[in-house]
C-alpha cells in the first residue's frame, strides 16, 4: 500500500526565507516541514494550493517518482469546517484534505511543472 501525506502549503517571503512552514498530515500525526523535498518514504502527496514559490520543490518530487495531486477546488475545504464548527487553521485544513475523495484532486505531471517553472522562475536571493 502506498503512503500518502496531505499538505497545507504555504508561500515563501521575498528574500527566500519561509514565512511559515508547510503543515503535513500523514494519517496519524500532524507535523511541520520547511520544504516539500524533505518528505521521506512517501508515494503520494496531496496539496491544497500550488504557489509559484514551490514549483521547483514539486518538480523535484515528481522526478523522484512521487505522485503529486493538486486539489481541484479549494472551496471544498470550507464546507467540512462549517459543518463541524472548526476554526480555520493549517492543521485542520491538512486533516480535511485527507477526507476528500481522490477525484477531488488532479495529478500533476513533470511536463506541466517544467513549463510552470520556466514561466515563473524562482527568484530567491
Amino acid at each position: 500500500m502506498s503512503r500518502a501525506v496531505y499538505v497545507d502549503t504555504s508561500r515563501t517571503s521575498i528574500n527566500g526565507k519561509r514565512k511559515k512552514s508547510h503543515c503535513v498530515y500523514d494519517g496519524e500525526r500532524i507535523f511541520q516541514i520547511n520544504k516539500l523535498t524533505k518528505l521521506k518514504s512517501v508515494d503520494e502527496v496531496f496539496i491544497d494550493t500550488l504557489f509559484p514559490e514551490i514549483y521547483e520543490e514539486v518538480l523535484e518530487l515528481l522526478k523522484r517518482n512521487i505522485e503529486v495531486y493538486l486539489l481541484k477546488y479549494t472551496r471544498i475545504l470550507r464546507k467540512p469546517r462549517l459543518e463541524n464548527s472548526m476554526r480555520k487553521s493549517d492543521e485542520v485544513d491538512a486533516v480535511i484534505l485527507s477526507k476528500i475523495p481522490r477525484y477531488g484532486f488532479r495529478l500533476l505531471t513533470i511536463q506541466e511543472m517544467e513549463k510552470k517553472a520556466k514561466l515563473w522562475p524562482n527568484k530567491q536571493v
